[in-house]
């Protein structure tokens, strides 16, 4: 090997691929057009979706086997880490109980992997069954889609680097040029623009109006650099376009909101560093703040619309970065992101913990 190919060996093997799906022997004719397989179209679809409904370019994705893999199993790997995993069955569907059905089929009893849902891998002789009775019937290769697309959705805001950014930047250049020559160099750098950017994502709203975002960042960037603040103004102006989507019906928000002493309790447990915000809560007001959430958001849940609570602005980004690990899809909103023309429907109070009770020996002290 003569040493010009060497070092594009060498390269090889240190790139990593941005994102990567790796499936067993077993799902290669997923992939194979010769056999029908429409795997590599439908991930290429899954990235122009992605582009025209979060505004995020989606780097190609890598479609591997893997012989480490079990033959039906699935992983999607975020720069060589896996994410997300799964296992189908080919040549069978996967009928999910929606609908809450009480009929048993026949077949191989899951879970659904993106929602969780009772599911059955059944073969084509039970299909019309299910169908009759409101199941929703999916082929092998549509699950693996609908997986793919969720996780890209979970962790677009790790896809996104500078170098992405700059390259909507100078997009941008050619409709909005004065907006850009305002907030580069002068106003912020492209370092904090990701942030920003990447505060949004993670919350599953959408860059598409990066002019209107990135004018918020040129009108709050001389009170505060930090892209958490920045984020956090940003999304009353955006507040229009996503909260709808979390809407029970047109103009009304089915939402959690919290006890005014709770939220009294909370404001006063924000902890803040110049690159990170969170509570500070003690062990049973955090325990009882999960305990309240997990039986409330049971029935959105089961009535199939989105958990949300709405809080205060102070509140907001400290409590969802609290809840984040135990309540992942919970949509935490500020009143001041809710349009004008929103309404609120009550779906429940998150009560304040009851204080603690006082013995006799802490009154005779008192006393």
């Amino acid at each position: 090997m003569d040493s010009l190919n060497l070092v594009e060996y060498a390269r090889k093997l240190i790139d990593i691929d941005i994102f990567a799906i790796e499936i067993g022997y077993g799902l290669l004719s997923l992939a194979d057009q010769k056999q029908g397989g429409d795997l590599l179209a439908r991930v290429t679809g899954v990235r122009k979706t992605l582009a025209r409904e979060k505004g995020i370019v989606v780097p190609p994705i890598s479609v591997r086997d893997n012989l480490e893999l079990e033959a039906n199993d699935y992983r999607f790997l975020l720069r060589g880490k896996c994410v997300a995993r799964g296992t189908l069955l080919p040549g069978r569907f996967l009928a999910m109980n929606v609908a809450g059905s009480t009929v048993r089929l026949r077949g191989v009893p899951t879970r659904e992997p993106v929602f969780n849902l009772d599911a059955t891998w059944i073969d084509e002789a039970e299909k019309k069954t299910a169908e009759i009775n409101n199941f929703t019937v999916v082929d092998p290769s549509s699950v693996l889609i609908t997986h793919l697309s969720e996780t890209l959705k979970v962790n677009a805001h790790h896809l996104i680097a500078r170098q992405d950014v700059q390259a909507l930047l100078d997009h941008l250049k050619a409709t909005n040029a004065a907006l850009v020559a305002e907030l580069i160099p002068d106003l912020v750098n492209v370092g904090i623009i990701q942030r920003v950017l990447q505060n949004l994502l993670r919350e599953n709203i959408a860059i598409l109006n990066l002019p209107l975002i990135l004018e918020g960042v040129a009108d709050f960037a001389p009170l505060s650099k930090n892209p958490d603040d920045l984020s956090e103004l940003i999304r009353r102006r955006l507040g229009l376009y996503f909260v709808p989507e979390f809407e029970a019906r047109p103009g009304v928000l089915r939402a959690l909101t919290l006890d005014p002493r709770l939220e009294q309790v909370l404001a006063g447990k924000v902890h803040r560093t110049p690159t990170e915000v969170g509570l500070a809560l003690d062990p049973a007001t955090g325990r009882h703040l999960l305990e309240e959430l997990s039986r409330r958001t049971a029935d959105f849940v089961s009535s199939g619309q989105p958990a949300v609570l709405v809080v205060s602005t102070e509140a907001r980004l400290p409590l969802k970065r609290f809840l984040e690990p135990s309540f992942p899809r919970l949509i935490v909103l500020a009143f001041q992101e809710l349009p004008a023309a929103t309404e609120i429907e009550n779906a429940g109070i998150i009560s304040a913990p009851a204080p603690a009770p006082v013995s006799r020996v802490d009154l005779k002290a008192a006393a």
